[in-house]
């Protein structure tokens, strides 16, 4: 029943990451965790499908990527990486249980009521401060929760960046950042393919096939009333997660 309910949650949160750009995480790691899965492997599975997935986007939508501002965001997630691990040795997983769903619940809250930003007409010369430290807050969560999205979505939602640009940006930050997450993760001998292998074996394949298919339909489907019940069961997994955490805190 795990993995098949598994794999329907990482198929359905892949159709939304295809289709928007980001969200995976945002749907998986609450739901992956309300199953019973450690935090450890959710990160490790949620790391990896990014991964896997994000390599598509990437090579399709290059000529969109603003370069400047992907390369603070991956530069910055760095150090936030590295903050990320050595708070793993820190603090209590229940903790970092609640952090996960605090994260959902006001990312997905953002997402649902921000208003469209309006464009002036001399944007004048972009921070340079705000995607560095947008990056620093992704890595750390990233490493900690494989919720490493809201911040740089949030950022650039601020930004009213246009749909392909944010999907760009979007993809080099996941996957430069998931795959320097599961170096260090490897590195430091966090990798438990024993345990992930199998999850990782069976939910892939969906999740590739559900993030084709949302990059191909996504513009076809009325996005607003699908992202709306979408970020809303994320708020309500997320408040779900906060509560079992913090009844074991």
């Amino acid at each position: 029943m795990l993995l098949v309910a598994g794999g329907v949650v990482v198929f359905a949160a892949s159709v939304l990451a295809g289709g928007t750009g980001f969200g995976y995480s945002l749907v998986c790691a609450p739901l992956l965790l309300l199953a019973g899965i450690p935090l450890t492997d959710v990160v490790v599975i949620n790391l990896t499908v990014g991964v896997v997935t994000r390599i598509g986007a990437v090579l399709r939508l290059r000529h969109s990527v603003d370069r400047q501002r992907s390369t603070y965001l991956v530069v910055g997630c760095v150090p936030g990486l590295l903050l990320g691990h050595l708070a793993l040795d820190r603090v209590d997983a229940d903790a970092l249980k609640v952090t996960a769903g605090v994260v959902a619940v006001v990312a997905a809250g953002f997402l649902l009521l921000r208003r469209p930003a309006v464009r002036s007409g001399e944007p004048g010369a972009p921070s340079r401060l705000a995607p560095g430290v947008a990056g620093v807050l992704g890595g750390f969560l990233g490493i900690t929760t494989s919720m490493n999205g809201p911040p740089p979505v949030i950022l650039l939602s601020h930004r009213n960046v246009a749909p392909r640009a944010f999907i760009a940006d979007m993809a080099v930050y996941l996957l430069a950042c998931n795959a320097m997450a599961l170096a260090v993760i490897g590195l430091t001998g966090g990798l438990s393919l024993d345990r992930v292998g199998l999850l990782l074996a069976c939910w892939l394949p969906g999740a590739v096939l559900g993030n084709l298919l949302g990059v191909a339909y996504g513009s076809r489907l009325p996005l607003a009333p699908f992202r709306l019940l979408t970020l809303g069961l994320v708020m309500v997994t997320g408040l779900a997660t906060v509560a079992t955490s913090v009844g074991s805190l």
